[in-house]
């Protein structure tokens, strides 16, 4: 540095002072170019991976998806990793060229320095110690819909770092949040909340009518209906009562389409009398039910009972 410092006094008419100005500058420039070319090469990757995945514009499976969010968190965090790094070295290295120190270990070596820095690193260090956990671990990646505590915040992750994560909650609004400050992250591994519809009605197949016709008007997005109403299970309880379910999906935030809008609409389109209880609308998922059963069907068998609908 001091060698850069001495030529530009020698070759250019500036004064030292502003010599060492002029190097630091030049040392944030390379680190702010540096960052800004680790960006434009971690959007090439996820892009690429895009295409190759097809993910533009179609359905993919599951698997292939979870593999893309995997390489998105994994570039996010190598791409602010590098921001820390580059942006810190050229810090030192200003601090080293506006003192006037020929070693790394004058400038850390100076109490007053050395306080300061370890003031301000202690935060830094306990959102860098829970950013890795939560990413070794596996938490939850980029693209992942998360409700994050104690805070109460909900959105999709399009962001996470060694030092904080970023969300985007559905009215657009972007949140920050500390690794350090987060206590616990509910995941909703789908991006969205399915919901199962009962209703026990006098009559079948004006029912079947009745939730088909509800389906076609219902407001359908990524941010209102995910997937539409449709008939899911039909049971005969007697001759003047059946049963019926529908499953639906919404989006994260917009319950109250399936809790209170859906409801209010499959009353008012309803014939008199048709509806004799409900709906009657829960929170369901597959996964959850298949656990659900298994731990019921094993507590069940450690008392000596095998109820068939569990096993199955």
């Amino acid at each position: 540095m001091n060698g850069l410092i001495d030529l530009l006094d020698e070759r250019t008419p500036i004064y030292p002072p502003l010599g060492r100005l002029i190097v630091v500058a030049g040392l944030f420039l390379v680190a702010w170019l540096v960052t800004r070319l680790a960006g434009r090469l971690a959007a090439f990757l996820v892009d690429r991976s895009v295409r190759r995945s097809g993910l533009e514009g179609s359905t993919v499976d599951t698997g292939v998806i979870t593999g893309l969010k995997q390489r998105e968190t994994a570039i996010s965090l190598v791409q602010t990793s590098i921001a820390y790094l580059v942006f810190g070295i050229a810090l030192l290295l200003s601090l080293m060229t506006l003192t006037g120190a020929q070693r790394v270990e004058t400038v850390v070596g100076a109490s007053f320095l050395a306080i300061i820095l370890a003031f301000s690193a202690q935060r830094f260090l306990m959102d860098v110690v829970a950013g890795l956990l939560m990413f070794f671990e596996g938490w939850f990646r980029v693209g992942d819909t998360v409700s994050v505590d104690p805070f109460d915040v909900q959105g999709v992750v399009e962001k996470m770092s060694l030092r904080s994560i970023e969300l985007r909650s559905l009215s657009g609004e972007i949140i920050r949040v500390h690794n350090s400050e987060v206590k616990a992250v509910r995941v909703l591994p789908r991006g969205y909340r399915e919901v199962a519809i009962e209703l026990y009605v006098s009559d079948g197949d004006a029912a079947r009518e009745l939730v088909e016709r509800v389906a076609r008007i219902v407001p359908v997005g990524p941010t209102q209906f995910v997937r539409r109403p449709t008939l899911e299970e039909e049971e005969a309880l007697d001759g003047e009562l059946v049963r019926i379910k529908a499953r639906a999906a919404v989006a994260p935030g917009r319950e109250w389409l399936a809790e209170d809008f859906l409801p209010n609409l499959l009353k008012e389109r309803s014939e008199e009398g048709l509806v004799v209880h409900g709906p009657v609308v829960t929170l369901v998922d597959d996964l959850a039910t298949r656990r659900y059963a298994r731990a019921a069907y094993t507590g069940l068998r450690g008392r000596g009972r095998e109820p068939s609908r569990l096993r199955s």
